[in-house]
């Protein structure tokens, strides 16, 4: 028995694998902005087979991370949040230390944070929240959680609403871009090159429809006395305070 509970214990203290702490990772910002999570989501978003999907989930269910209802929506347990927050901790906070101490622009550094966050020691984190004097979100804006009082309500908490929400003549200031498409190079570099960053503030102008898509729908912003026309599907990934 004695034996037993030792293998039981060093089992527990093992390291989450990448694959594991990107899935918890992304089942928390889909969560946290409200979206429905099922295994063909996950799928979509990571690009693989839903089979490889569902063996995954059947193994986050199993170790405690996740629960999932008869409508096979995913959720994480107490277990899964944690983990999730302390990998999303090391990411944003090392977003932060490659913006404001390396110098790297806020559009390039998701990717290599990402490869960055599965290695770093409480006391390297330790150091680089002294160094930046404990900063409460990363440069897209998402919270940094244990530095905000409640990372996983920081949205409703700040009344935060997605830009293409927002009517005719309203003024509103950008927080955040959605983490769960910070990976999408090609938006976040639209968006960089348009000047849409956390903190500023633009007033919508017009809306125009066009085919029915998203992807068609264009909404005309004035920022800083220029007037910038982005589709529905981007301004849906920008969240904004009024």
């Amino acid at each position: 028995m004695r034996g037993t509970r030792t293998e039981t214990a060093m089992k527990t203290e093992e390291p989450l694998s990448a694959t594991v702490e990107e899935y918890l990772e992304t089942v928390y910002n889909l969560s946290m902005e409200d979206e429905v999570v099922i295994g063909a989501r996950l799928a979509e978003k990571f690009r693989v087979a839903p089979p490889t999907v569902t063996e995954m989930l059947k193994r986050l269910v199993r170790d405690g991370y996740i629960a999932m209802d008869n409508k096979r929506q995913v959720t994480l347990t107490e277990a899964g949040i944690q983990a999730a927050e302390a990998v999303l901790r090391r990411h944003r906070l090392t977003e932060r230390f490659l913006v404001d101490m390396l110098g790297m622009q806020w559009h390039q550094v998701h990717e290599e944070a990402c490869r960055l966050e599965h290695f770093i020691s409480g006391a390297v984190e330790a150091r680089v929240i002294a160094a930046l004097h404990n900063p409460t979100t990363c440069p897209h804006g998402n919270p940094i959680p244990g530095s905000v009082v409640d990372a996983r309500n920081y949205l409703k908490d700040q009344g935060a609403i997605r830009l293409s929400s927002v009517s005719k003549g309203e003024i509103v200031s950008i927080l955040c871009i959605s983490e769960v498409v910070e990976d999408e190079e090609a938006l976040i570099l639209y968006l960089h090159e348009k000047g849409l960053t956390p903190e500023t503030q633009l007033t919508v102008l017009t809306q125009s429809g066009g085919s029915g898509s998203e992807q068609d729908e264009n909404f005309i912003v004035e920022v800083a006395n220029r007037q910038l026309c982005i589709n529905k599907a981007a301004a849906a990934k920008i969240w904004v305070k009024r």
